[in-house]
């Protein structure tokens, strides 16, 4: 009966380490997109709550004017819960419309802002974007 030879072991020994660290990296990796993707899912519904926030004020009778001021980092959601867990949550608001649209969008009479939520956590960084028009 013949067994293994010190060379054949050493080179099982090297082959299991290389597929070893292989599957490591790819667990680093799989991980790291994981995190990542629950991030943009919880900076996308931090924004997104905000922006209903901000379309259901806008919706009160007789109220849009006051609802929303044009301001940058507008603490208009400030009323809602805190993002928590490091997470940030930025309101920008603008009148007329955004940049490089132009026609029918805003007309003369009507009340137009351009609103802009950012919500996130490091690289995970959600931006939603809206008018509210008031016509």
């Amino acid at each position: 009966m013949r067994g293994f030879t010190l060379i054949e072991l050493i080179i099982a020994i090297v082959v299991v380490a290389i597929a070893a660290v292989a599957i490591g990296s790819a667990f680093a990796y799989m991980s790291r997109a994981q995190v990542l993707s629950g991030d943009l899912q919880r900076a996308s519904q931090i924004a997104q709550e905000c922006a209903e926030h901000i379309v259901g004020r806008g919706r009160k009778p007789n109220s849009y004017a006051l609802v929303v001021p044009v301001a940058l980092n507008s603490t208009i959601c400030n009323t809602l819960p805190a993002p928590g867990g490091g997470f940030t949550r930025t309101v920008n608001i603008r009148d007329q419309a955004t940049p490089g649209v132009t026609g029918a969008i805003c007309t003369a009479g009507w009340g137009c802002k351009h609103v802009q939520v950012v919500a996130g956590r490091g690289s995970a960084v959600v931006t939603v974007n809206f008018m509210l028009i008031n016509y």
